[in-house]
């Protein structure tokens, strides 16, 4: 049986599938008690209440998947067997930098207090990873964030959901007198544990 190629019946195809997603619609909202990441409005996100970014860019990782030959006789090794899955390089987001910088100083403030040095005696340095409150940092396995799909009317489509994210990197920012009409960007990398994507 010949498969229908038309134009038409793509566009039939297309329409009953809701359309085409645009990759343009979606906004992030960064659930507590995930801090001290802060709004445009310099807003703590300390108490549990999500608190949404309009991000520029999200760079999803790729999702690969571990593999471990069985060593049975045959060709090369044996056969491959899954053994995880990998997250490589985390989820990179980039975010318009405001005129009163409290998203950057929010950042700054929330990857230094991961690791820091103690105010006692002797002073050596903490890493506080995991489930110890410590000044803004509140248990990285509670924090969350979401990135929400959305269609041309605004509505939510999907959703990936991101469980226990912290800051890793603070790409460099640039400054230049060579620009007069670009604005200031922040380049973030988040490590989180897993993902989960809801379809609405």
């Amino acid at each position: 049986m010949a498969v229908n190629m038309s134009i038409a019946s793509l566009k039939d195809k297309i329409s009953a599938a809701g359309g085409l997603q645009r990759n343009n619609r979606f906004y992030v909202s960064f659930n507590g008690p995930v801090a001290p990441f802060v709004d445009e409005n310099g807003e703590l996100s300390t108490d549990g209440t999500p608190k949404q970014y309009i991000a520029e860019n999200v760079l999803f990782p790729s999702v690969t998947m571990t593999t471990q030959a069985d060593g049975l006789a045959g060709p090369g090794l044996g056969r491959t067997s899954p053994r995880g899955l990998y997250y490589k390089d985390g989820l990179l987001m980039t975010f318009p930098v405001f005129g009163n910088w409290k998203l950057v100083e929010g950042i700054e403030t929330w990857i230094k207090s991961l690791y820091y040095q103690n105010s006692g005696s002797p002073q050596v340095w903490i890493t506080e990873y995991y489930d110890t409150p410590q000044n803004f940092t509140q248990s990285i396995k509670n924090s969350s964030l979401a990135v929400n799909v959305l269609d041309l009317n605004g509505d939510v489509k999907a959703v990936y959901n991101f469980t226990e994210v912290f800051p890793v990197e603070i790409v460099p920012l640039q400054l230049s007198t060579m620009t007069t009409n670009e604005y200031l960007k922040l380049t973030v990398r988040f490590a989180f544990r897993n993902y989960t994507l809801e379809i609405r």
